[in-house]
């Protein structure tokens, strides 16, 4: 007879390291679950709660006066929500209205000026001087040698943009709820990032698994990026934007509200700035024949304009940012693209996060690697 086949040897229980592995696993796989699935509930609300924390950022030395002042934490919220409606929300979303009423009405007017001829007879909008109607007919005549049509290229241009403008503004109208929603959860989200905003800070920077001095240093880095983009550029370029849209209404232009709108955004442009606009602008009007209007918007550009960016960054910037005009453009215009109004300050923070993230990478690693590599001296 045969033996009976030797019974399976007992399998390991697991160990206690086994065990502690699994659960650190299990929980930090779960945990991830947990963020990805919240990151898509907030989703639909992610520019309202993002442009809240901008505010809450901006008006927060003046909510801790605030606080001071009165006592109780509900009530400092609240004024400091009022505050922030009253002077920020309220007038962002007039200007935007306005800006978007301008502008679709702008393109018809610039595709008819494109049209026209440059030596137009009395009576037409446009009447270029001798020598730079000559200038352009020698430059066109180069361009058309290698087909290049400057006119058709600019009209085209001039109805793209139309037709996107078009379509948002419908866009705008269509979803008028969601707009009116959104807002609402604006208003909101400011007054609890007011009440909760340090026990939510606190709480978040103790869940980065970084040394707390790295940690520090993202913080502060990013405190001091967002001061220096308010202050020193986007306080300058509504001011001169301002400025700039009260010269073009005196001096009779139309649209001022989307000129000067283009006159606060090339204004971030380093070297050429604002002039971009009101310049050509003068000179369009004495093109146009108004020589008072055009040398006094002229003179207005010169002295109010451009002369308030240095006296604006005078009295405003109290500390300095490493963070390069070179970087500084590019991210505004490209946040506005990825995160719509509030990528205006999104942008410059992530650009800003990952110079700060490389520089402590070079510190924590590479600088001590090296440190370590080196032999003895």
């Amino acid at each position: 007879m045969s033996e009976p086949d030797a019974a399976p040897p007992p399998s390991p229980r697991p160990t206690a390291g086994d065990r502690q592995w699994l659960f650190r696993v299990f929980f930090l796989g779960a945990f991830a679950w947990l963020i990805y699935q919240s990151l898509r509930i907030l989703s639909p609300f992610a520019t309202a709660l993002t442009a809240a924390l901008i505010l809450t950022l901006v008006f927060y030395p003046l909510h801790a006066r605030l606080s001071r002042y009165v006592g109780s934490q509900n009530r400092a919220a609240m004024l400091s929500t009022v505050l922030a409606l009253l002077t920020v929300i309220l007038p962002f979303l007039m200007l935007a209205w306005l800006l978007l009423d301008e502008a679709a009405a702008v393109f018809p007017h610039v595709r008819d000026l494109i049209a026209q001829p440059l030596d137009g007879a009395p009576g037409k909008a446009l009447r270029l001087p001798g020598w730079l109607r000559a200038l352009w007919e020698r430059g066109s005549a180069l361009l058309a040698t290698w087909q290049v049509d400057l006119r058709a290229i600019a009209l085209e241009s001039v109805r793209q943009l139309g037709n996107n403008l078009t379509g948002y503004g419908a866009d705008l109208l269509k979803n008028f709820v969601l707009l009116v929603f959104d807002v609402v959860v604006l208003v909101v989200a400011i007054f609890f990032f007011f009440r909760d905003g340090p026990q939510l800070v606190r709480a978040v920077v103790g869940l980065i698994p970084m040394e707390e001095q790295d940690k520090r240093t993202i913080i502060a880095r990013l405190d001091q990026t967002l001061s220096a983009i308010l202050r020193s550029a986007f306080i300058t370029a509504s001011v001169q934007g301002l400025l700039a849209g009260i010269g073009f209404a005196v001096a009779g232009l139309g649209f001022p509200v989307l000129l000067g709108f283009a006159t606060a955004l090339l204004a971030l442009v380093p070297v050429a700035g604002a002039a971009v606009v009101w310049a050509p602008a003068g000179l369009y009007l004495l093109a146009s024949g108004e020589q008072v209007a055009g040398i006094g918007l002229l003179a207005w550009g010169a002295v109010a304009v451009s002369m308030s960016d240095n006296l604006i960054r005078t009295a405003l910037i109290s500390g300095q940012t490493h963070l390069s005009l070179l970087l500084l453009f590019p991210g505004i215009l490209g946040g506005l693209q990825v995160y719509g109004v509030a990528g205006a300050l999104i942008g410059p923070l992530v650009i800003a996060t990952l110079l700060t993230f490389a520089r402590i990478y070079h510190e924590q690693y590479t600088a001590r690697g090296q440190a370590q590599a080196a032999p003895p001296s």
